[in-house]
């Protein structure tokens, strides 16, 4: 038994519904594998849980108004029309799907990324904005606007660094100069200078 068949039999299994055979396989599986094991636990804690909750009676009017409520006919319309037993079907079996809700829904979510990405905002949407060729112009410019910006900052930041490494490698000259003028001095002309000479 796999873990996939475990996790459909466990409800029976807690319930004490599961054929032997079945149980038996189940029970097999349970100390070979240990996330299963947990599960089965979880479950099993959760079940004895309810158990333990006290039972809640419902009302007696509760009842009888469920019942004229759904027999009355006022549900079931969509926009004021009672909507035909075949156009419910086709929306509940084809349009209500979940995998076509959930692609609605990452449609909607993916143009709003592209629209800021490319600085529109949802409130200033109009149809045309929503044109492939327009969303992908601007796309295109705001990738080269910020490409631009990015090279601009770059070599801004090369210039500053080559200034920089003049003026340092000025500085260490002159200082060298400076260094070497001074050593050059006749040894007399210190001397007599000393320490507390002017020059």
């Amino acid at each position: 038994m796999n873990c996939g068949q475990v996790e459909i039999l466990l409800c029976d299994y807690l319930d004490g519904t599961l054929p032997a055979a079945e149980r038996a396989g189940l029970e097999g599986h349970l100390p070979e594998c240990q996330a299963c094991a947990e599960l089965a636990r979880d479950a099993g804690a959760a079940v004895a849980f309810m158990e333990r909750a006290a039972e809640v009676e419902m009302p007696p009017q509760l009842m009888t108004r469920i019942l004229a409520e759904t027999t009355s006919g006022r549900h079931g319309r969509l926009g004021g029309a009672r909507i035909g037993g075949g156009l419910r079907s086709w929306l509940t079996g084809h349009v209500l799907q979940p995998r076509l809700v959930m692609g609605m829904a990452l449609t909607v979510f993916s143009f709003s990324m592209m629209a800021r990405c490319a600085g529109v905002s949802p409130r200033q949407l109009t149809a045309a904005d929503l044109e492939p060729a327009k969303v992908w112009a601007a796309l295109d410019d705001r990738v080269h606007r910020g490409w631009n910006r990015g090279m601009q900052f770059y070599e801004s930041v090369r210039f500053i660094y080559e200034v920089k490494s003049r003026l340092s490698q000025w500085t260490e000259q002159q200082e060298e100069e400076d260094r070497n003028a001074r050593a050059q001095r006749p040894v007399e002309e210190r001397k007599l200078q000393g320490p507390g000479a002017k020059e």
